[in-house]
Formats: structure tokens, sequence, C-alpha cells
């Protein structure tokens, strides 16, 4: 996308507003950290990610005495996933005029939009796929609670995915009268009694910090990209190993994708900055993953 803003632009401050970017993508999203982050090798847009067929223990032969010599070859099946990585952009047209019009850090302000904005897509790009789980949980007429996050983590365990998991919910299902803080927090009133009042180290992580990182072994994670589904107020979060979901990036060294640039556009007296996002996501194990449905409103 390409728009045109009122925005200034200090000279000399092009690092500015890279490390405000920078800075802002790593406070706002929070899926990069929770996926199968592969490098698209050098020649190609795309990042080959394989996935293994699972073995069964009927696949496990036992041997008595003197017969250990008997061989039962089974195959390992492999499957190559590519996850073909896009240019995701927003670009800025930034005035001389509104270099010198303007009182404000402007420039750190345009990082800082930037770089929220292509976190905010990384994250609503990766959450789409967690909304496409086979596998589910609740419902919209419910808010959440420990109680779904245990279904989640059982059907997991189930399926054999490997630790750790992670749950990454809408900000209205961590706090408020939907969220599972509410249900934390209160103590005799719910199915989690008083194990979980301010007298358990649960119920401390609520008291200090007003939310909970890590809940029965799962990491705990809020992002405003959550959909909420039609008219219903649905959240579709989930819970989710990270060989789930793979992501295939350009990387520009350091495993950074994003890229920030700034060129002269004299006729306008302008500076174009332009920030760059290149990833494409696939959906590697569907059964390593769990969509949570919980009511917002």
């Amino acid at each position: 996308m390409a728009n045109e803003t009122d925005i200034g632009q200090a000279t000399g401050g092009l690092g500015l507003a890279i490390g405000g970017a920078i800075v802002q993508f790593n406070k706002v999203a929070v899926m990069p950290s929770l996926v199968n982050m592969v490098a698209c090798v050098k020649g190609s847009n795309k990042a080959r990610i394989p996935v293994y067929t699972k073995l069964a223990i009927a696949d496990v032969a036992t041997a008595s005495s003197g017969a250990e010599g008997a061989v039962s070859r089974k195959e390992i099946v492999t499957t190559a996933k590519d996850a073909e990585a896009l240019r995701n952009h927003i670009d800025t047209l930034i005035t001389d005029l509104a270099v010198h019009g303007n009182a404000d850090a402007l420039l750190v302000n345009a990082g800082q939009a930037i770089g929220n904005a292509v976190a905010l897509e990384f994250d609503t790009q990766a959450l789409q796929l967690v909304d496409e789980f086979a596998t589910t949980v609740g419902a919209n007429t419910t808010g959440m609670s420990m109680s779904k996050l245990f279904q989640a983590v059982a059907k997991l365990e189930e399926n054999s995915a490997p630790r750790p998991y992670s749950c990454v919910l809408h900000p209205l299902n961590m706090w408020g009268d939907f969220g599972i803080t509410n249900e934390i927090a209160t103590t005799q009133t719910n199915e989690s009694a008083s194990a979980l009042s301010g007298g358990s180290t649960v119920g401390s992580q609520v008291a200090a910090a007003g939310w909970v990182s890590n809940l029965g072994g799962v990491n705990m994670f809020t992002s405003p990209s959550v959909s909420i589904d039609d008219g219903a107020g649905t959240a579709q979060g989930g819970v989710f190993a990270k060989t789930a979901i793979g992501c295939g990036y350009i990387d520009f060294g350091n495993g950074n994708f994003i890229q920030i640039e700034s060129s002269r556009n004299a006729p306008y007296a302008a500076t174009e900055l332009t920030a760059n996002g290149y990833f494409g996501f696939i959906e590697t194990v569907d059964l390593h993953g769990v969509t949570l449905l919980n009511e917002t409103v």
C-alpha cells in the first residue's frame, strides 16, 4: 500500500526512524518467535519446510532372544512444504514543509507507525492460520477459561505436539469480563476456586502484573490482530506448538526480514520512506494447533 502523509523528517535522522520501526515491530508483533521461521535460500523466494509422517506404536517390533536379527524396516516419510515470501510494505511521502512546520519528533513517529503497521500485518497473516486449525475448543457464548485452555492442551498432547505450547488471545479474552484473568482473580465462585487466588503463584502474577505470562506450562500472549468473527463477537485465538505454522522469509542479515529505505523525491520536495517485510506463511502440521473460540461482547 502507498500513502501520502503529513509526516516530517529531520536532517540526518534516518537511523532514528529505522531504530523506531524495529523497536515498535518487536513491541507489537508476538508471532515471529512462536512459529517456525525458515529463511529462503539465495536465489529463491521460497523456504522449504519438511514435515515428517508420525510413526505409530504398531511400527515398533518386539523380538525375543534368538530372534533379534529379524528386521522390520519402516519408511521415514517426509512431505516438502514451501512457504513463499511476499513483499509486505507501506510507503510514506514526507514533505519538507511538514519537516519545518512541526515541532514534534515526527521522524521517530514515522518509524514507529510504519514498523507498527508491518508488525500487525505479520501477526494478522500468521493468526489467520490459527483461525483455520481443524480442531476447535469453546464457543461464542462463553469467555476464556482455564477449562478451555486445558482442553486445548489435552488435544495437543493427544496428537503428540511437541512442547512448548503458546496461547495467543484477543486482549478482551485476557482482561475484562470475558478474560481469563477474571476467572483467575475470582475466588470460590468459579471452576478454578481458590487454587488460583492471590495466595498462589498464578494469582500473585495477576495481582502484581495484571496478567499471567505462563499458565499450566503454556506461554500466554495477546494480540489485537486476533480476528473477531462476524457479528457474534467470537474471537478466534489459539493454542499451538511451533511446528503448527511455518514462515518463509528473506533474511537481510542476522535473521532480520524488515528493510527500511529512504529516497529523495525532489519534484515533490519530499522524502520517500518505505518499510518492507518479506514473509509468507503455511500450515505445516494441523493437529499441532487448536483454535479457541471465545465471547468478547
